[in-house]
Formats: C-alpha cells, sequence, structure tokens
C-alpha cells in the first residue's frame, strides 16, 4: 500500500486540523477531535496528527494515483488555508511505499 508522510510545523496545528477537517467534512466521511482526524476520500485516506508546534499528515491508498490525489487535496488546501503562515507541504515515502 502506497504511503507518504508530511510534517508541517505550525503554531496553530489545531485550528488548521479543524479547517481540512470541515471543508472535507462537505463532500466526504471525516472524523475528528481536537489532536486527531482522519479523512477518507475513497480513493485513499489522510490522517491528520496536530500537536503544540506542527501537523503531521499520514497519506494512504491502494494506488500511487489514490496517493497522488490524496496528497494533492489536503496538501493544496492547508497551503492555501495557511498562506499567511507560508505554509508548505512536502510529502516524502512513508513505510511500505
Amino acid at each position: 500500500m502506497p504511503r507518504s508522510e508530511a510534517h508541517v510545523r505550525t503554531p496553530r496545528s489545531q485550528r488548521h486540523l479543524t479547517r481540512l477537517c470541515e471543508h472535507f467534512a462537505t463532500a466526504v466521511p471525516v472524523k475528528w477531535t481536537a489532536d486527531q482526524g482522519l479523512i477518507d476520500f475513497g480513493f485513499g485516506t489522510c490522517r491528520i496528527d496536530a500537536t503544540d508546534d506542527s501537523l503531521t499528515l499520514h497519506a494512504d491508498s491502494d494506488d500511487d494515483i489514490g496517493l497522488a490525489r490524496v496528497e494533492y487535496l489536503v496538501g493544496e488546501h492547508l497551503e492555501r488555508a495557511g498562506a499567511r503562515e507560508s505554509l508548505a507541504v512536502d510529502w516524502q515515502p512513508a513505510g511500505g511505499r
């Protein structure tokens, strides 16, 4: 199963987690708490972990095309939402890829 991760430093991690989850919840199944979220796109998932100073994004899919779609959707939205902080999402392969 293809997997990737991205670590994004931000002091507003919980706010970004909530905004991402609320945004995608209008279209796909999403579950979240103050410090963790799970977005299920059908073709892949993204688990989001928030700490005091960062977000860790974990993308999974059954194939590379689905993984690329998850990375694009989550990364693009987070970068736009965090433009004032100049957030950048740099996906890296994770175990199992």
